[in-house]
């Protein structure tokens, strides 16, 4: 099963951090069996400059994590029939050095305890509580430091309709940064591992990574890295892109 890796939407909003180009991004595994808990989550953590995998299922998390490591998981206690705190353990058993933290709609003392007793972080209501994202940054901060970098660049939608060729389909331009972007597409099909973006007006063509994807009700998602050969052809295309919006 594939994922669709959802980029930061717009520049973070941690102030310090707002011009800097050269800090690091962190990949969190989001999980919630609640739609608009979890959507509500992944644009909080998006818009503050993470790179959210978004699932919402016990099974969805265990297949995700068998296929990547990411800097932080966070898992709402309540996973249908199973519970964050079983995920928070088979991650720890698979990957001791990735933080975990387990949410849950209000205080519970007895999960908090149990989160506790594994070496969990326990948050309860994470969006209404202002200790919810400093504690993700911590965490994913800490991780970071020890991990690959990866750079961390604002992501900016695409307004309106923006059509490219990309893996020899058409697709539409969600949004976009100086290291990648997310493309829809209206059909269901194999997306290959690298592939060529095709940008108009001048129809420059660059090369592309596929990170994740995942099939929704009537298209296909795909969030993809520019190749390091590419970034320089790239860059000019989003800053093009960014002072036609501007002058909007």
């Amino acid at each position: 099963m594939d994922f669709l890796l959802h980029f930061p939407a717009s520049a973070p909003r941690i102030q310090a951090q707002q011009n800097s180009e050269l800090d690091m991004s962190a990949l969190v595994v989001l999980v919630n069996a609640d739609p608009r808990a979890l959507r509500h989550l992944e644009a909080l953590l998006s818009e503050d400059g993470y790179l959210v995998a978004a699932v919402d299922s016990f099974r969805e998390a265990r297949e995700l994590l068998d296929s990547v490591t990411p800097d932080l998981l966070i898992a709402d206690v309540r996973l249908e029939r199973f519970n964050g705190l079983q995920l928070a353990i088979r991650s720890h058993f698979e990957h001791p050095d990735v933080p975990v933290i387990v949410t849950h709609h209000e205080e519970d003392p007895v999960a908090e305890a149990e989160a506790k007793r594994y070496g969990v972080s326990f948050i309860a209501a994470p969006l209404e509580n202002p200790a919810f994202l400093p504690g993700v940054r911590s965490l994913a901060d800490s991780r970071r430091h020890t991990q690959r970098p990866m750079r961390r660049w604002p992501r900016k939608s695409v307004p309106g309709v923006f059509e490219v060729s990309a893996a020899a389909g058409r697709a539409q331009l969600v949004d976009m940064s100086y290291g990648g972007l997310r493309l829809a597409f209206d059909h269901t099909s194999d997306i290959p591992t690298t592939f060529d973006i095709t940008l108009p007006p001048l129809d420059v063509v660059v090369q592309a990574n596929r990170i994740w994807t995942r099939e929704d009700s009537d298209r296909l998602s795909c969030g993809a890295e520019v190749v390091k050969a590419a970034e320089d052809d790239w860059r000019r295309f989003v800053d093009t892109m960014r002072r036609g919006t501007a002058a909007l």
